[in-house]
């Protein structure tokens, strides 16, 4: 027996393993090192180690399983890091773009294969809906430069899915009229089987999610196993039905996108994993298909995969180009979306072998096929980059106003009954781009010898809780002992120079000015900082609607910026537009102006200038833990104070028993 006995390509599946995660742990940064992105690296890892390299690996069935999980779960990703609020705002752009990323491409590659190349039409046909696919190959790349949620990534993404829609319809109209003729049974049969995809991924999955998340909540092991198998049952309804898998894929990830909130754990183990692990086996497998050999024996095809190459990028620079003309995008911004939607992949794959199968095209076109997705990859990585360089330097040079200042919310925590929603609150509106920790405070008034213990079980208690809201925010609890309540979260307060303090109680019939009052009242005489009071019956994760209430004058409050930048935080988080109701329109005026100015008007809920409070608060406000409210109060003898308001205020407090309520009182 051999102490040492290896056979190429490697079949012994701990070799096979053992060499990719070398690949993964050493490539990237080598290629990085030599200023090539690493995704291109991995590309051209792939075809080095590949049955038409050095042939160390063979696309068998278990490494073609290992990439497709990666293609699926490049595509869960970006259904659940799309920004729902841009993408809704912005629903037409990513139609146009859609449309024209399908239609210049399927039309060009029609006219260039059957004209210029000679191709039968049908082969012409099925190569121009190849070229009209895409594939966010680069996406991961946006995700290390921190504009995943730009507005132009998020147009991109939805566009992605359009183009990627009517390319595999197209396919599936071709294949179909190549056997068979223009059958009309065939085109419904196609509807239905989108219908009942539709019905599957965005009716029954959401709905099975909420429920097993909720039940499951703080055991992320189980909570992760469900997403891998949501993820993996609505790529399989698709595939069953079939519909492209990727497209079962990204509306798992788009239908779980509010379940699963940028800021927790799950996702970021979610993304984790992904990005580390399956993504980068599935860009390895696909450099292994290039088989750069053929060129050698027959030379004639590098003249066909020429035109096809600069076929492909023309047509989707075209629709960049249109885009830009049509909505006055900025250069940097078509660049990048040039970048990300040139790169083929799964579905031009798809497309291909389908043909060959049927005996649409030969084998030099799929070889093609293969080598043109490993170019457009490339560049794909290149563009991308680059231009997401040039719009974060642009955007860095026209920012107006000085660097705001870090987010430091102190939550006073008293109250076991309401602390989980407390802390889960100073999350929700904590900027996610600040790595400042949220303080949690909790005050002793006595200084008995049985206080030592009292802290260290209080401790304990807040950890728990901060273990179980599964966030990455950072926390730092600290403990006080103090005279009385209020100056100990004064005196911490000014300590950490807090520029807001999060405070609540639970109780969902005692009204605010008798339970709260002393202590409230106090710390609004000793402190100008930023009060947020919160009534809390239910979980945040239950709120559909968030409307603001705000007095005449809000905007002239010294704290204006800073709690509006509040709302606009929480809005984000929870992935949901506000609705403004206030008694004034220069108010209103007021609040858009500085939306636009920040661009975040996408979070502003379209309606009327001005609106009657109290006629909103009756007539379209419901007792229901889906509407959350929040009512910017003011100090007495402040320029927005009203004895009217506060009354309307109040009168919520008592009369909506299940709504969340948060009241604002603005920094002096």
């Amino acid at each position: 027996m051999h102490l040492l006995s290896l056979h190429i390509p490697f079949t012994e599946p701990v070799l096979i393993i053992a060499l990719v995660l070398l690949i993964l742990l050493i490539g990237p940064v080598f290629f990085e090192r030599i200023r090539i992105p690493s995704i291109v690296g991995l590309l051209l890892s792939g075809a080095i180690i590949g049955p038409h390299g050095f042939n160390l690996l063979s696309p068998d069935l278990e490494f073609s399983l290992l990439g497709t999980i990666g293609l699926m779960y490049l595509m869960f990703l970006a259904g659940l890091e799309i920004d729902l609020i841009d993408f809704i705002e912005n629903k037409t752009k990513s139609i146009f773009i859609g449309i024209a990323s399908f239609l210049i491409p399927f039309v060009s590659g029609y006219l260039v294969c059957r004209f210029l190349l000679h191709y039968e039409v049908m082969s012409s046909w099925l190569i121009g809906a190849m070229l009209s696919s895409h594939t966010l190959i680069s996406y991961p790349l946006l995700g290390r430069m921190g504009i995943v949620n730009k507005s132009i990534v998020t147009i991109v993404v939805g566009a992605t899915i359009i183009a990627d829609v009517l390319a595999l319809v197209a396919m599936e109209l071709i294949t179909n009229f190549a056997t068979s003729g223009f059958e009309i049974d065939s085109i419904l049969l196609l509807a239905l089987h989108f219908a009942l995809f539709f019905f599957i991924v965005l009716l029954v999955v959401p709905r099975l999610s909420r429920v097993f998340l909720n039940m499951y909540e703080g055991n992320l092991g189980v909570q992760y196993i469900f997403v891998l198998v949501a993820l993996f049952v609505s790529a399989a309804s698709a595939h069953l039905l079939e519909i492209e898998p990727i497209l079962g894929a990204f509306f798992c990830g788009l239908v779980l996108n509010r379940q699963i909130m940028n800021t927790s754990a799950l996702y970021k183990r979610t993304e984790f994993i992904g990005n580390n692990l399956f993504i980068p086996f599935f860009l390895i497998s696909i450099g292994m298909l290039a088989n750069f050999n053929l060129y050698l024996n027959q030379p004639r095809q590098l003249i066909f995969l020429a035109i096809l190459i600069a076929t492909a990028f023309g047509s989707k620079y075209l629709a960049a180009v249109a885009s830009k003309f049509i909505f006055k995008t900025s250069k940097a911004e078509m660049n990048l979306l040039f970048g990300l939607s040139t790169s083929r992949a799964a579905s031009a794959i798809a497309i291909i072998l389908i043909g060959l199968n049927m005996g649409l095209v030969s084998d030099a076109v799929l070889n093609n096929t293969v080598i043109l997705i490993l170019i457009t990859s490339i560049s794909s990585s290149y563009i991308t980059q680059h231009a997401g360089k040039k719009l974060l330097i642009k955007e860095n040079d026209t920012s107006s106003g000085k660097k705001k200042a870090d987010q430091k919310i102190l939550v006073p925590v008293a109250n076991p009954a309401n602390m989980e929603n407390l802390l889960d609150f100073a999350a929700l509106i904590k900027s996610d781009d600040s790595v400042t920790p949220i303080y949690p405070l909790t005050v002793f008034t006595n200084r008995n010898n049985e206080v030592r213990q009292q802290i260290d079980e209080r401790q304990k208690q807040i950890e728990k809780i901060i273990d179980s809201l599964q966030t990455e925010v950072p926390f730092e609890t600290n403990t006080r002992i103090d005279a009385n309540i209020t100056n100990g979260i004064v005196r911490a307060a000014d300590e950490i120079v807090a520029t807001g303090i999060v405070m609540g109680w639970n109780n969902r019939s005692t009204p605010l000015h008798i339970l709260f009052g002393n202590v409230l009242n106090k710390l609004l005489e000793k402190t100008g900082r930023m009060l947020l009071v919160l009534k809390t019956p239910s979980s945040f994760r239950e709120v559909k609607r968030i409307t603001l209430f705000c007095n005449e004058n809000s905007q002239f409050e010294t704290g204006f910026s800073l709690w509006l930048d509040s709302v606009i935080n929480l809005s984000k988080s929870l992935q949901l537009k506000f609705s403004v109701n206030c008694t004034s329109k220069m108010t209103h005026d007021a609040i858009e102006a500085y939306l636009t100015k920040h661009n975040c008007l996408k979070f502003l809920e379209s309606q009327s200038s001005s609106t009657n409070p109290r006629k909103k608060q009756r007539s379209e406000i419901k007792n229901s833990a889906s509407e959350l409210l929040v009512f910017v109060n003011s100090r007495r003898d402040t320029v927005s104070y009203s004895r009217q308001f506060e009354h309307l205020m109040n009168n919520s407090i008592n009369r909506l028993k299940k709504n969340n309520i948060v009241i604002i009182y603005p920094e002096q």
